[in-house]
Parts: C-alpha cells; sequence; structure tokens
C-alpha cells in the first residue's frame, strides 16, 4: 500500500473529536483576517504561518490535504480568511488565487486621481505609486483602462501593468508620426494629453489636435485652458482672468510651446488624435455651450464665436 493510500486510509477512521480538531474552528467565526501568501514561500512556511496567526490548531492540518490533494500551486498575495476554515478550504482559496479588484480609471485622469482610487480601494498606497510615477516621469503612460487588481499589489506592479497596457494600445506608428510631425514621441503623449482635456466630442479630437498642432507650427501660444486648470491643480467650469495668469510651467497662456509634460493619462482615441492630427486651417476653437466646438481660421471669427464684438477704432 502506498503512503498516501494509507493516509487516506487513517483518515477514515480517525475518531470525531480528531477530524474536529483538523478544522481549525476558532470561537470568532464571523471576524475576517488578513493572511499574505508571500511569493515563493513553500507549504511548510506558509502552514506555520497559518498556526502563528491562529487560523488552523497545527501545520499538519494543512499540510496533510497538500499530500492528498497535490494538483494546484499555492498562488501569493492577500487573502481574508474566516477563523474556522479547515485546512482543506484554507488550501482551496490559495489555489484559486487571491481575489480580484475591479478598477476603472476614466480617459484623462492625472496620477493623482488614479493614486488615491487604487488606495481607497486598497490596491496599493498612493504615496508609493506616485513616488514612482514622479520619479520615472510617467503622467501620461498610465493608460486609462479597466483593470483586475489583487489587493495589497506593489505600486511598481501596478505601474508595470498599465504602462504595458499603454504601449498595447499606442498607435503602432506613433513615433513614425512623431519625426514627421518634427515633435518627440514624448511631446506626442502631451499633445495627446491637452486633446483629451479639451475635447467634448469624440469627432473633434483630430480637429482639435489639428488646431494645436497649427499654433505650435506658427509659435503661438497654445492658450489651453486644459493646462491652466492643471497648473491651478482643479478642473474649473469657467476660468477667470487671474487664472490664466497662473504662475506655472503648465500654464500655456504665459509660456510658449507644449508644457513640461501631460497634464493626464489620455486614452487611445486621443492618443490616436495627436499622432494623426486632422489637415486643418484652423486656428482657434471656442465651447459653444451644447458639448461641442466652434472653430476659426481667423482671429476675428473667434471673437465672432465667443459672442464678443470687436472695438470700433
Amino acid at each position: 500500500m502506498s503512503p498516501r493510500s494509507r493516509l487516506i486510509k487513517a483518515l477514515k477512521v480517525l475518531p470525531l473529536g480528531l477530524l474536529l480538531w483538523t478544522t481549525g474552528a476558532s470561537p470568532s467565526p464571523t471576524e475576517l483576517r488578513t493572511f499574505i501568501v508571500p511569493k515563493g514561500a513553500s507549504a511548510h512556511e506558509v502552514a506555520g504561518r497559518l498556526k502563528r496567526d491562529g487560523l488552523i490548531l497545527h501545520p499538519w492540518t494543512f499540510l496533510i490535504w497538500m499530500k492528498l490533494e497535490p494538483h494546484g500551486a499555492l498562488r501569493p498575495g492577500l487573502y481574508d480568511l474566516a477563523p474556522g476554515l479547515s485546512g482543506r478550504q484554507i488550501l482551496k482559496l490559495f489555489r484559486q488565487g487571491p481575489p480580484l479588484i475591479k478598477v476603472t480609471f476614466p480617459e484623462g485622469w492625472t496620477s493623482q486621481q488614479m493614486a488615491a482610487l487604487l488606495d481607497a480601494k486598497a490596491v496599493t498606497p498612493s504615496a508609493s505609486f506616485l513616488a514612482i510615477v514622479g520619479q520615472k516621469k510617467l503622467e501620461g503612460f498610465l493608460f486609462p483602462d479597466t483593470y483586475f487588481f489583487e489587493r495589497g499589489m506593489s505600486a511598481q506592479a501596478v505601474i508595470d501593468r498599465m504602462v504595458r497596457r499603454f504601449h498595447e494600445m499606442e498607435p503602432k506608428d506613433m513615433a513614425a508620426q512623431a519625426a514627421a510631425l518634427h515633435l518627440s514621441y514624448r511631446q506626442i503623449v502631451i499633445l495627446a494629453s491637452i486633446v483629451e482635456r479639451e475635447a467634448r466630442a469624440a469627432a473633434e479630437r483630430p480637429l482639435i489636435a489639428g488646431v494645436f498642432y497649427n499654433r505650435l507650427r506658427k509659435h503661438w501660444r497654445l492658450e489651453s485652458c486644459a493646462t491652466v486648470e492643471y497648473a491651478l491643480g482643479k478642473w474649473k467650469p469657467k476660468l477667470t482672468y487671474k487664472d490664466l495668469d497662473a504662475k506655472s510651467p503648465y500654464n500655456t497662456y504665459r509660456h510658449g510651446g507644449l508644457p513640461p509634460g501631460p497634464i493626464g493619462n489620455p486614452g487611445a482615441a486621443a492618443l490616436e488624435a495627436a499622432a494623426h492630427p486632422a489637415r486643418t486651417d484652423m486656428m482657434f476653437f471656442v465651447a459653444d455651450g451644447e458639448g461641442t466646438h466652434r472653430f476659426s481660421r481667423y482671429y476675428s471669427q473667434h471673437l465672432a464665436a465667443q459672442g464678443v464684438k470687436k472695438r470700433q477704432k
């Protein structure tokens, strides 16, 4: 008889009291406890941790099921375990993997907004997330999408997944288009982040990108309200003249060219628009109050679109 067969036979004749003991019963079955399965940890190490945390009464109550049901690895991560689970039930959870948390980032969100949501959902600490984003200058490269993360992930692992998704979704010819437009790869991302915040209708993205490209080509200031809002650290329904004078390198009313970095994280459509701006002679646009914009070639037309009459000299 094999050792496994002998073990199974022994279990069948165990007295009821011993079977109850192997369940690891606890007096507080409703209180969940957080338990970490470290990456690369052996079954014996995990069993010892379960015993120390009071989740099982003896390590062998877990290890015995590892022997009886040897198929499937222990998946690292954070688990919420209810005291009173048997060693077999715990093993099943560890093989299924930690529960996943759904996180959706809207297009155009900043890394600050993303960090706050990740922290609120207990995926990863906001401070760690922002430290890496700032150090590696990854604002703009964190692709806004729906993700399923594990609780307690490292900030680096979360960021790696988001940056990898960015490169999966960027236009395949983005680097080539940047060269054709006499911009750097990073400048295309910066432009896309501005387009993302300025566009109100999806169809307008390429046209807005075309306007900004025309202004860059003619060395005009972009005068993007979205860059001012980023400089202020808040999005506002309407900016004041004082706001437009904000002293920040991101204020494109005061500084020429593109700002020093992206003002948010653009989605695929905004990246596509920045890489392939519409060919247009338009130089201005203004919100029409109906969810779209009015585009103008000349300043006089722009003033009319704003409902401002040009003063007579």
